[in-house]
């Protein structure tokens, strides 16, 4: 019921939005479940819904954001006598997911947070890069350290601790952001506030290294 409640103000809070933006809205955006193998998709659990989706342009530049709900553990518990299942426990996790348009695919790049308790990260290494502060805070996911070197520039890098933009990832020609919202709900305001962050961001990625050569 809870869960139902709070995806229900998401959905409601979303279409206002849309409707102030000119965007789309929809509840329920199943397509979106399952195109990017990025966090939080590639984590553990069933009941995977995409839903409170909204797109358009922003600043001239084509994007979705939604929320991504699955349920990665269901404990049963039983009587202790008969050893008959008396009730279940759900645990659900909904994050928010940001995905704009690049002018062009580059390389598969992912980073994470490493303190972010809603992505299991551990097993995955450091940036290598000069600065080992910044090297400290973050994972790199299944992303190639070559491609990495080209990414993580000491621009780039400013950006994404200034703004606070910490778990992100570049699939073909999609820049997708992630976020678990703390207080269990992405505000509309926050979901305008990281699309103009990503739409910066694109300007600081890499594309001259990756450009095909001229004819």
């Amino acid at each position: 019921m809870l869960e139902a409640k709070r995806i229900e103000q998401t959905d409601q809070e979303r279409s206002g939005l849309a409707q102030q933006w000119g965007w789309r809205f929809r509840a329920d955006a199943p397509e979106l479940a399952d195109v990017w193998r990025v966090l939080p998709f590639t984590e553990r659990g069933d009941q995977r819904i995409a839903f409170g989706a909204v797109d358009g342009l922003f600043n001239q530049v084509p994007f979705v954001a939604f929320d991504f709900h699955r349920r990665p553990t269901v404990t049963h518990v039983h009587d202790a006598w008969t050893n008959k299942e008396v009730n279940t426990l759900d645990s659900v996790t909904i994050d928010s997911v940001w995905v704009v348009k690049l002018p062009m695919a580059l390389p598969f790049f992912q980073i994470a947070s490493s303190t972010d308790p809603a992505f299991d990260v551990d097993p995955y290494p450091e940036p290598q890069t000069p600065d080992r502060k910044f090297n400290r805070w973050y994972k790199l996911i299944d992303t190639d350290p070559n491609v990495a070197a080209y990414f993580l520039h000491p621009d780039l890098m400013q950006f994404m601790r200034k703004q606070k933009l910490h778990t992100w990832a570049v699939v073909g020609d999609d820049l997708l952001a992630m976020e678990h919202p703390i207080f269990g709900r992405t505000k509309p305001d926050a979901i305008v506030e990281t699309l103009g962050k990503l739409v910066q961001l694109v300007g600081l990625l890499p594309f001259q290294a990756f450009a095909p050569p001229p004819r």
